[in-house]
């Protein structure tokens, strides 16, 4: 017998189904785009497989990648289309997340691409991309690169006061985490393929996995940012209108452990007083451990005799008319590290106030809403070990709000400083936010006297609209208030601004893209004898910055300013008014400050930008209690003449006068010259000269009589140069070696009669263990 022929329905059913099958076979190879608008959801694929971080993104892995699409431009202008097309791929392996840039530029060879030292891209294209990964809208790890791979990263956290800046706000570049990431330029703009193991990352450690996204594009030829989502500038938070990496599961990373070992040695010289001879010291050499212990959301610090050399001098700061201390940023990894847990407002936790720890401790984390960060340390000192704790809490609470509680505490045998503080970030209605804070103080002195105690507390009240936004905000300090593991250079005031903004908006393609105008009145009241119409001292000012087309930036500021001279001040100064040395007794108060300023910073452009501020004006000579006039002239410049060379030259000028006579007080004169060399990633050179040149007059009273107690007269003449040359492999494997010499001179810009006071040569060599 013969077999039957086909079912002709079965034959009209499998040609009905060929469309659909060819429908759904296309549906699952054609990419899944996600326009940014509306914050959406990305639901990443999840493919096990790898790729070659080359910047290529030609494997087949990458055509099955998520892709986020339809960016928005943010700065100057937002909620309008981006100018230049990107793309974003994603997916991710089960040890790793992969993102592919694709950034298209209507004018391809004007992209900036120099091959950046880490955390350096400030003059170059870049794409930022922030990972949420415990999806609160509060913190963010970001991931930098620039069109050659070049990489920054770090941690953006919200409403937050770092303490590595006295500016709200924090953007902490210092983290340097290991990914993978290389670049390069093509003839429709430039690709980046970035590969960040999870290891590298902290994060819930559910069974499944949300995590907040966003990216952004900068673009030095307009000055433009772009971002995926249509991020508004009306609003109290960024991060809280990011998108979200949905999907995430079965993610490997374990615990990770890392040892860094470190050697470092040091050879100094200096000038002996007595003979005038140079004299080096024999070298020294210090071994040195730094341990880790990374769970997913927690993560252990330890570190005995750590490393903390500067390889450069802080940056010159004028000091002409200086009332108080001086804020330096921290520059130590071992504290750089998770810093932005540890922030606080009104700055009660500075961690350069621990100057010398022989070991040191962190323990730094987050569970549920709940993040926490210690800090102890051993710190030497002149006498006695200090120990040193410090401690910070957040509980989240609403959309982005939450509450701070911090601790601190000092010890030095029955000596303490002891502060406790809490504070609150209330948003509300999108642009608002309400910021009190409440601490107290106690301290007792090696002397046995009594403990003194007294508050801190802050009320603040900000609005960030698009067109009109406001800060106000009161803070007191008490007259016995301190804070030994903190930066408060100023206690016994009442001190509140009340600044008002406004802003305007051109058309596309205007040549005026935008204007902003920053007014409002401050003041400060004395604690103790606290009158609300009768404040020490205060002002108005009124900034003006406008944003023009192509990059160009210009800002005018005037201010006024009256301050009460405090007799406690002067308290041992005297003058001779003809029979004899008597008590100098200052005036009780100055009413003429008044001041203009203006400010240009140019377009970055391929090789060169520039910026330029001159002030003048009126204003109180703070050493002698008279009136003075000032002016100073501040100026940089950044070449870039091949992408492996930076040079960076700044130069400031400033001279105060006195009003009586026309006589000068002072005169500062700052140049900085900082040049770069990196052939390769992993390779860099810096050399760095900073000269400063201060003259000052000695005091006089109204008469021109001489005033004797206070700062002396005197010149100095100092020139510091810094030369370092790096290899770092990757972060935490290093070798540094480098030489620093400060001289001084008798004169002014005459280098040739210069004489070395102090230098030394300092090697360090660490290797990172990670498992």
């Amino acid at each position: 017998s013969s077999s039957p022929g086909p079912d002709p329905l079965v034959l009209l059913a499998l040609l009905a189904s060929l469309p659909l099958s060819a429908s759904l076979a296309m549906q699952d190879t054609t990419p899944r785009l996600y326009p940014g608008r509306g914050a959406p959801a990305v639901d990443i694929p999840r493919i096990e497989a790898t790729a070659t971080v080359d910047g290529l993104l030609d494997e087949p892995v990458w055509a099955q990648a998520a892709r986020l699409t339809g960016f928005s431009q943010f700065q100057p202008v937002d909620s309008r289309p981006a100018e230049e097309e990107t793309e974003v791929r994603v997916w991710y392996s089960p040890d790793a997340i992969w993102f592919g840039i694709i950034a298209k530029d209507r004018v391809p060879e004007s992209v900036h691409a120099t091959v950046a030292n880490r955390d350096n891209l400030d003059t170059d294209d870049n794409v930022r991309i922030y990972l949420d990964t415990f999806d609160d809208r509060r913190r963010a790890y970001f991931f930098g690169v620039n069109p050659l791979g070049a990489q920054e990263d770090g941690v953006r956290t919200e409403g937050a006061s770092s303490p590595g800046s006295i500016f709200g706000g924090s953007i902490d570049r210092t983290p340097d985490l290991i990914w993978q990431s290389k670049g390069r330029r093509t003839a429709e703009g430039y690709v980046v393929e970035i590969r960040i193991p999870f290891k590298s990352l902290r994060y819930n450690g559910g069974a499944m996995e949300r995590w907040g996204i966003q990216v952004v594009r900068e673009t030095r030829r307009t000055g433009y940012q772009d971002t995926w989502t249509d991020a508004k500038r009306a609003s109290a938070t960024f991060l809280d209108q990011a998108g979200r990496l949905t999907g995430i599961h079965d993610i490997h990373r374990g615990v990770v452990l890392e040892a860094q070992p470190t050697f470092t040695s040091a050879w100094n010289g200096s000038r002996n007083s007595g003979t005038g001879t140079f004299d080096r010291a024999d070298p020294t050499s210090d071994i040195g451990l730094n341990l880790r212990l990374g769970f997913t959301s927690t993560t252990l610090d330890g570190t005995y005799n750590p490393d903390f050399s500067q390889v450069e001098a802080d940056a010159g700061q004028v000091t002409l008319n200086q009332r108080f201390a001086l804020f330096f940023p921290e520059r130590r990894q071992f504290f750089l590290e998770g810093i932005e847990l540890f922030s606080t407002p009104n700055q009660l936790v500075y961690t350069r106030t621990v100057n010398d720890p022989r070991v040191g401790v962190k323990l730094t984390g987050k569970t549920g809403g709940t993040t926490f960060a210690y800090l102890g340390a051993v710190d030497e000192q002149n006498g006695p070990d200090a120990l040193v704790n410090v401690a910070r809490a957040r509980r989240d609470f609403g959309g982005n709000s939450f509450l701070g509680l911090t601790a601190t505490d000092r010890s030095t045998d029955a000596a303490f400083n002891r502060v406790l503080s809490t504070d609150v970030r209330y948003v509300f209605g999108g642009m608002y936010y309400f910021a009190p804070q409440i601490g107290v103080s106690w301290t007792r002195d090696s002397t046995g006297a009594a403990t003194r105690s007294d508050p801190i507390w802050q009320v603040e009240l900000d609005r960030t609209g698009r067109s009109w936004g406001f800060n106000y905000k009161v803070v007191g300090i008490g007259s016995n208030f301190e804070a030994h593991d903190g930066f408060v250079n100023r206690n016994n005031i009442i001190n509140g601004h009340f600044f008002n903004r406004f802003t305007l908006y051109g058309q596309r393609g205007a040549l005026l893209e935008n204007i902003t105008t920053f007014f409002g009145p401050s003041a400060i009241w004395d604690y103790a004898a606290f009158d609300l119409g009768d404040p020490i001292e205060g002002g108005w000012s009124n900034t003006i910055t406008t944003r023009w087309r192509g990059g160009w930036n210009l800002t005018l500021v005037g201010a006024t300013q009256f301050v009460e001279f405090d007799p406690a001040r002067y308290a041992g100064f005297t003058h001779d008014t003809g029979t004899g040395a008597i008590p100098f007794t200052p005036r009780t108060q100055y009413d003429g400050g008044r001041s203009i300023q203006f400010q240009v910073a140019s377009p970055t452009w391929q090789k060169l930008d520039v910026n330029a501020k001159v002030e003048n004006g009126h204003t109180a000579i703070f050493d002698e209690a008279s009136d003075g006039k000032y002016w100073s002239i501040e100026g940089g410049v950044s070449l870039r003449p091949i992408p492996s060379v930076r040079l960076g030259f700044t130069a400031l000028y400033a001279t105060l006068w006195r009003m009586r006579d026309g006589s000068e007080f002072g005169r500062q004169i700052i140049p900085r010259l900082r040049l770069e060399y990196q052939p390769d990633r992993s390779l860099f050179f810096r050399f760095v000269a900073q000269y400063v040149s201060t003259r000052q007059a000695a005091l006089e009273d109204g008469a021109g009589n001489p005033i004797a107690g206070g700062r002396p007269a005197g010149t100095s003449n100092a020139l510091r140069i810094d030369l370092l040359t790096s290899f770092q492999p990757n972060p935490g494997t290093v070798a540094f070696l480098g030489y620093g010499s400060g001289l001084t001179g008798p004169r002014t810009l005459t280098f040739h009669d210069l004489q070395r006071q102090q230098d030394g040569f300092f090697l360090k060599i660490a290797y990172l263990f990670r498992r």
